[in-house]
């Protein structure tokens, strides 16, 4: 189980200590505030499917993030409704449809939503949510020019991405004094 406060806090805490050290505030920008429990139902509503309890979980302690390193977590508010959400929604389409490694099927019963993108390099997140009523488990896609990771779930990806983006951003403090 993922502790999302304390994930999320950690990882807003350095990306603030590097920001500062490198004078570069865009890399700073806060976690937006908690969704509630009737807007993260109204993203399910909208989108057809149930999230899994990792995934309302974090909504719950972050609605979004434009910022999980170089990665735009989507919040409810914006799932299904935001134009830059649509627009990653249709480049996965072309994505999976012309892209995507053989191995990300989607099984029936299971709807793909986009969580999460960058811009450069183009790259998104995509759960594999249940359709409405909820059954079965959850994963969680990180696409990449067909070098597609599969997790077992949102918590297990923002975990391992969290790390990575924490290692990254040390090698940037390392670097900067290194420097000096």
């Amino acid at each position: 189980m993922t502790n999302w406060n304390a994930l999320v806090g950690k990882l807003f805490t350095l990306q603030c200590d590097v920001a500062e050290r490198l004078g570069e505030p865009d890399l700073s920008a806060a976690p937006n505030p908690p969704a509630t429990d009737a807007e993260i139902d109204a993203a399910e509503q909208r989108l057809g499917v149930s999230f899994d309890a990792a995934y309302r979980d974090f909504l719950r302690c972050c609605d979004g993030w434009s910022r999980f390193g170089n990665i735009h977590l989507f919040g409810a508010r914006e799932l299904a409704t935001a134009e830059k959400w649509r627009r990653a929604a249709a480049f996965a389409e072309v994505y999976f449809a012309t892209t995507a490694s053989g191995s990300l099927v989607v099984p029936q019963g299971y709807r793909r939503v986009v969580v999460g993108k960058t811009t450069v390099p183009q790259r998104f997140i995509v759960m594999l949510f249940p359709v409405r009523p909820p059954h079965g488990a959850n994963a969680c896609w990180d696409c990449l020019s067909g070098a597609d990771l599969c997790y077992p779930g949102f918590g297990v990806w923002a975990r391992e991405e969290a790390a990575a983006i924490s290692n990254a951003l040390c090698e940037e403090i390392a670097d900067e004094r290194c420097l000096r």
